[in-house]
C-alpha cells in the first residue's frame, strides 16, 4: 500500500570527468541550482596510519584527514568493489553509511548513495535499511519518505525507522498513520515501535486510538518488556484515565524506578498531589530510591500548578541531599510554573540564581525566560539573553527561536524578529504563527498577508492558531477592518474557530462598531452552543456596550449561567464607558455581595465611574480595598487612582499618589498633567512636562493635547505656542486636529479673534466640531455674535443635535441684546427636535448625593435653602457682589432676572451643603453644564463671607474658590 504519491525518482548527473554531481536536496531553497562534486578519481594524499579500511574482518573503519576536511579514504573502498559480489558491495556500503551517521556526515552519504544508484547495485531490503536509517538519523523528511516508497518490501527495520523519525518531528498524526499501514502490509510490531505509537497518542490525548493499539498489543499476545509498559502507562495517564492506569501498574510485577517516576509524574502534573505523594511514599518503601527524575516529577507538578510554596521546599530537599542535586530539569520546572501561573518576575529570580550557582540552562530554560521577559515588556534583559543564546550556540534551536521571534514582536521591533525568523533553520508551526501574530501586533498588513501566502505556499497549513494570532493580534493593535477581513477569510476556509477566535472577532467589531457582524457572530454562538461563561460571554458584552447598545449588554449579562469575574468586570467597564457610572457601581456592590472577589482589573475598570460621578467616598473606598488586597502592584491602578482623585477635585492627592507610584510610564505623566490642567494649574503642569523632558522620556500626542489644553485653561498663550511648534522640532509629530482645538481654544479665549480665523484657515486639517466649538464658547465670553454666528454654522452641520451650540449661540445673542435673534435660535432647536438638558448640580452629604434642578424647589428643605440663599445676598453684597443679569436669557424685569439668578443649581447646592455640614468643611459641587458667569463671581464672594473652600467642577473644568479667589484667575 502507497504511503505518499511517489516522488520522481532522482537519477544523479554523470560529467565527462567521471564526477557525481549531486544537488543539495536540504539546502534553504530548492530552487537554487547547488551541485557538490564527489570526485571518483581523486587520489589518496597525506593519509595517516591510522586513515585505512579494513574489510577482511568485517570491519571498515573511516579514516577523515583534518587537513582538507573530506573522506580522503572512501574512494579506494568504493573503487575497489567487485560488483559481480553484489552481497559484499552491500556489506560495504551499509558500513559506510553506518559511519557517516556515526561521524555525522550528511553529504559523504548522499554521495555515496549517488554512486550506488550509478553502480547499479541492488537496493534490498538490507541495504534500503541502512540508507532509510541514515536520512531517518538526520531527520531529512524528504528523501526518507521518498527512498521508504521505493523500498520493494519493506521490513519492520524500515516500518520502524519512519515511524521514529515522524514521532520526534512531532508529527503524531503521521505516526499513528503509518502504525496502521504497517499493520495492514502484515509487519508484526515489535518493542521498538509500541512506545513511539503510544506516545503519539500521548501527546494528541487521543485515548480511543491508544486504547485500541493497547488491545491490539494484548490480543497478539505482546507482553512486552518495561519500556512498552511505561510507555503505556504515560499514555493513559496523559489522557486523563487514571484508573486504568492504577490498574496496570498495579498488575506489573518488577517496578523500578523509571516506573514509579511515570505514575509521580502523571499524577503531580494532573494536580492530584496526594496521590502522588502516596506513590512516592510507597516508592521508597518499597525500597527503590528516588533519584532526579522523581524529585524533578514531584516540583515540576507543584510549579505547574502554582503551588510554588511546596515545590520550593521539595527544591529545598533535594538540594540539601548529598547524593542528588537540582540539575536543569529541576531549576527549569520551578522558572516554568512561575512563569506559566502569571509571575514571570519571581521566573526570572530563580533563573538568575540558577546561572549564579553555575546551572548551564537548556533550551526549554532559556525558552521560558524569553517568554517571561516578553510578558513584562523587559527589552534589555530580552536582548542580554539573546546574547547569551548566540554565545552558548542555543539561537539555532527552534524552540529558543520561536522564543525570540515573538519576544521582539511583541517588544515592538518586527525587523529583529524577521531576521530572527529567517535564521531558524527548521521552522515549525509555530515558528509562522509567532512571526505573523508578529506582525499583526504591529499593524504590518503588507508583510503580514505577504508571508502568509508564503507559508502556504510551502505546504504549510494554517491551524486554528494561526488564524487567531492574525485575529487578535490586528485588534490588539486596533485594526478591528484588519482583524474581521482575516476572520471572513478563515470563515471560508471552513475552519471552525474557537472561543478565542470568537472574542478577538467580538473586540474587533466592538473597535469599528459594526453591529451587524457582532451580531451575526453572537447568532453563530447560540446556534453552535459555544460556551459563554467566561471569555466569549464577556466579549459579547464589550461588543454591544463598544457599539452604544448598552441594554443589549446587560441582556447578555443577565442570561449567562456563570459570572466570573472577567464577565462582572466586563459589564462594570461597559457602564462606566458609557457614562453609566451609577450602574458601574451598583454591578460593584452587587459583584461583592455575591461569591465572586474583585481583583486588580475590577478596581481599575470602577475607578472612572466614580470619577465620572465625582463619587469621591466610594472611589476612596475603592482605593483602601486596593491596598487590603495587595492590587497597587499595578501601573494601571495607579493611573486610575490618579485620573480619579483628580476628577473627584482633590488634585493635591493625585499628585501625592503620581510622587509615591514605584514607576511611571507615559500614561502616568499625561494624567497628571490633564489633572493640572483641569484643576486651572497651568503652570503646574508645564513643570511637570519640563520634569518629564528631564527624565528623558518622550511624550505622545495625548501628552501634547494635555499639556496645551492645560495653558488654555490658564491663558498661557507664550507657553502654549512653544509647545505646539516643539511638538514638531523635537519629536517630529505632525499636529493632528485636537491639538488644533487646543490652539484655537488659547487664541479665542485670549480674545484673539482675527488670530484665530486665520489660524483655522491655514490648518492642514479639515476643522471639526471641537475647532468650531471653542471658537463659540469664545464669542460667548467675549459677546462677539458675527463671529459665533459664523462658527455656529459649521457646528450646526457637523452635530445638527448637539443643544450645546445652539444655547451658546443663544446666549451670546441675549448678552448682545439681540432678543429677536436669540428667540430664532430656540425656534430652530424646537423645530429640529433639539432639546436643552436642564442645568443640574449636585453635592453629597453623609453618604447620600442630592441633587438640584435650576428653578426646582421639590427638595425637602427648600424652605431653608430659600432661608440660607437670601442670607448669603444680603452678606456677599455688602462687601461687593452685585447681580448680572447679562446671564438671564429672558427678556423680563431686572427683579425678576435677579430672582431668575437665585435659583441656578449650583448656588442651590451650596447652599444646602452650608446648612448640612459642618464649618471648614469644603463643599464639592458637580455640575452637568458649564458655570455661568454670575454664579462664579457670587461663589467667590460666598466663599469669603463663610471661610469655606468650594470645589466646583463643570462640564469644562474645576473651580477652586477660597476667600474670595477662584484658581481659573476669572479666565475659564
Amino acid at each position: 500500500m502507497a504511503v505518499w504519491a511517489t516522488a520522481p525518482h532522482f537519477q544523479p548527473n554523470i560529467d565527462i570527468a567521471g564526477r557525481i554531481n549531486l544537488p543539495c536536496f536540504m539546502s534553504t531553497s530548492y530552487t537554487k541550482s547547488k551541485w557538490r562534486t564527489f570526485a571518483l578519481s581523486d587520489t589518496r594524499k597525506n593519509i595517516k596510519s591510522d586513515n585505512i579500511y579494513e574489510t577482511n574482518g568485517g570491519v571498515l573503519e573511516c579514516g577523515f584527514d583534518s587537513r582538507n576536511g573530506s573522506w580522503v579514504a572512501v574512494n579506494d573502498a568504493l573503487q575497489s568493489l567487485d560488483f559481480g559480489n553484489q552481497e559484499e558491495c552491500a556489506r560495504i556500503y551499509a558500513l559506510i553509511l553506518k559511519n557517516c551517521r556515526i561521524r555525522g556526515d550528511v553529504q559523504l552519504g548522499r554521495q555515496v548513495h549517488a554512486h550506488l544508484t550509478v553502480s547499479g547495485v541492488e537496493l534490498g531490503s538490507f541495504l534500503s535499511s541502512q540508507l532509510l536509517e541514515f536520512y531517518c538519523k538526520f531527520e531529512l523528511l524528504e528523501e526518507a519518505r521518498q527512498l521508504f516508497e521505493e523500498i520493494p518490501e519493506r521490513n519492520l527495520f524500515s516500518w520502524t525507522s519512519m515511524i521514529g523519525l515522524y514521532c520526534r518531528l512531532g508529527d503524531y498524526e503521521e505516526t499513528i498513520r503509518l502504525f496502521y499501514l504497517m499493520i495492514d502490509e502484515g509487519v508484526r510490531p515489535d518493542h521498538f515501535v509500541f512506545p513511539k505509537v503510544f506516545k503519539a497518542c500521548s501527546e494528541l490525548k487521543n485515548y480511543e486510538v491508544g486504547k485500541n493499539v493497547y488491545d491490539y498489543m494484548v490480543n497478539i499476545g505482546f507482553e512486552g518488556n518495561s519500556f512498552v509498559k511505561k510507555s503505556v502507562l504515560d499514555m493513559f495517564i496523559k489522557c486523563g484515565k487514571l484508573d486504568i492506569a492504577r490498574k496496570l501498574f498495579r498488575e506489573i510485577e518488577y517496578r523500578d524506578v523509571v516506573t514509579w517516576n511515570v505514575m509521580i509524574s502523571g499524577f503531580a502534573l494532573k494536580g492530584d498531589f496526594k496521590q502522588a505523594l502516596q506513590y512516592f511514599e510507597d516508592m521508597q518503601r518499597s525500597g527503590v530510591k528516588p533519584d532526579q527524575v522523581t524529585w524533578n516529577a514531584i516540583i515540576a507538578g507543584y510549579a505547574q500548578n502554582g503551588k510554588f510554596q511546596e515545590a520550593s521546599e521539595c527544591f529545598s530537599q533535594m538540594q540539601r541531599s548529598k547524593d542528588l542535586k537540582p540539575n536543569v530539569v529541576s531549576w527549569s520546572a520551578l522558572i516554568a510554573g512561575n512563569e506559566q501561573n502569571g509571575n514571570p518576575s519571581q521566573a526570572l529570580l530563580v533563573f538568575r540564581q540558577m546561572i549564579l550557582e553555575g546551572v548551564k540552562p537548556n533550551s526549554i530554560t532559556i525558552a521560558t525566560v524569553i517568554s517571561a521577559c516578553t510578558n513584562l515588556s523587559l527589552v534589555q534583559h530580552g536582548k542580554e539573553i539573546h546574547g547569551y543564546c548566540v554565545k552558548n550556540h542555543l539561537d539555532s534551536d527552534v524552540l529558543v527561536g520561536n522564543s525570540l521571534v515573538d519576544f521582539y514582536s511583541k517588544c515592538r521591533d518586527v525587523g529583529i524578529a524577521r531576521r530572527k525568523f529567517n535564521k531558524i533553520r527548521k521552522k515549525d508551526l509555530i515558528s509562522w504563527n509567532a512571526m505573523l501574530a508578529g506582525y499583526a501586533l504591529r499593524g504590518c498588513r503588507e508583510e503580514a498577508i505577504e508571508l502568509f501566502n508564503e507559508m502556504q505556499t510551502q505546504g504549510i497549513k494554517p491551524d486554528v492558531v494561526t488564524w487567531n494570532g492574525l485575529i487578535t493580534g490586528y485588534t490588539q493593535f486596533g485594526d478591528g477592518e484588519m482583524a474581521l477581513e482575516f476572520f471572513a477569510r478563515m470563515r471560508e476556509t471552513g475552519m471552525m474557530p474557537n472561543t478565542t477566535t470568537i472574542s478577538g472577532a467580538l473586540a474587533a467589531c466592538s473597535q469599528v462598531k459594526n453591529l451587524r457582524w457582532g451580531k451575526t457572530i453572537h447568532a453563530f454562538v447560540v446556534r453552535n452552543l459555544i460556551e459563554t461563561a467566561t471569555g466569549v460571554g464577556s466579549a459579547l458584552i464589550t461588543m454591544y456596550s463598544g457599539c452604544n447598545k448598552l441594554e443589549h449588554a446587560c441582556s447578555v449579562f443577565t442570561e449567562l449561567p456563570v459570572r466570573d469575574v472577567v464577565v462582572w468586570n466586563s459589564i462594570i467597564s461597559a457602564c462606566a464607558q458609557n457614562s453609566h457610572g451609577a450602574a458601574a457601581l451598583n454591578f460593584l456592590r452587587e459583584m461583592q455581595l455575591g461569591d465572586t472577589e474583585p481583583n486588580a482589573v475590577t478596581v481599575v475598570s470602577a475607578l472612572p465611574a466614580c470619577a465620572k460621578l465625582a463619587a469621591l467616598r466610594q472611589g476612596k473606598e475603592i482605593h483602601q480595598y486596593i491596598i487590603r488586597h495587595g492590587f497597587d502592584s499595578s501601573i494601571l491602578t495607579w493611573n486610575a487612582l490618579i485620573d480619579m482623585y483628580s476628577r473627584c477635585g482633590l488634585i493635591q492627592r493625585a499628585r501625592r499618589i503620581f510622587d509615591v507610584m514605584p514607576q511611571r510610564d507615559i500614561v502616568s505623566w499625561n494624567s497628571m498633567i490633564a489633572g493640572y490642567g483641569m484643576h486651572g494649574f497651568g503652570m503646574d503642569a508645564v513643570n511637570l512636562f519640563g520634569y518629564l523632558r528631564v527624565l528623558g522620556m518622550n511624550p505622545n500626542y495625548c501628552t501634547f493635547t494635555n499639556l496645551l489644553s492645560a495653558c488654555s485653561h490658564s491663558g498661557l498663550i507664550d507657553e502654549g505656542w512653544k509647545y505646539f511648534k516643539m511638538m514638531q522640532s523635537d519629536y517630529r509629530l505632525d499636529p493632528a486636529v485636537e491639538q488644533y482645538a487646543c490652539m484655537v481654544d488659547l487664541m479665542a479665549r485670549a480674545g484673539q479673534f482675527e488670530e484665530t480665523l486665520e489660524f483655522i484657515q491655514q490648518m492642514p486639517v479639515e476643522p471639526n466640531a471641537a475647532v468650531w466649538g471653542s471658537l463659540l464658547g469664545a464669542c460667548r465670553i467675549y459677546c462677539n455674535p458675527e463671529v459665533a454666528e459664523y462658527a455656529a454654522g459649521y457646528l450646526f452641520e457637523l452635530e445638527p443635535h448637539n443643544s450645546g451650540n445652539y444655547i451658546l449661540l443663544a446666549n451670546t445673542y441675549s448678552a448682545a441684546g439681540k432678543w429677536e435673534s436669540a428667540a430664532n435660535i430656540r425656534r430652530l432647536m424646537k423645530e429640529r427636535g433639539v432639546t436643552k438638558p436642564p442645568g443640574c448640580s449636585w453635592i453629597e452629604v453623609k453618604r447620600r448625593v442630592h441633587s438640584f434642578i435650576v428653578g426646582d424647589i421639590s427638595h425637602p428643605m427648600m424652605d431653608k435653602i430659600s432661608e440660607e440663599m437670601e442670607s448669603l445676598y444680603s452678606k456677599i453684597k455688602k462687601i461687593g457682589y452685585v447681580p448680572d443679569t447679562n446671564f438671564v436669557l429672558q427678556d423680563v424685569e431686572e427683579d425678576e432676572k435677579e430672582d431668575s439668578l437665585c435659583g441656578h443649581s449650583e448656588k442651590l447646592a451650596i447652599a444646602f451643603g452650608l446648612i448640612t455640614t459642618s464649618h471648614g468643611t469644603p463643599l464639592r459641587i458637580m455640575k452637568n453644564l458649564r458655570v455661568c458667569g454670575d454664579c462664579h463671581t457670587a461663589t467667590k464672594f460666598i466663599s469669603k463671607v463663610t471661610g469655606r473652600e468650594i470645589i466646583m467642577r463643570d462640564s469644562n473644568r474645576f473651580h477652586h474658590f477660597v476667600d474670595g479667589v477662584c484658581s481659573c484667575g476669572d479666565y475659564w
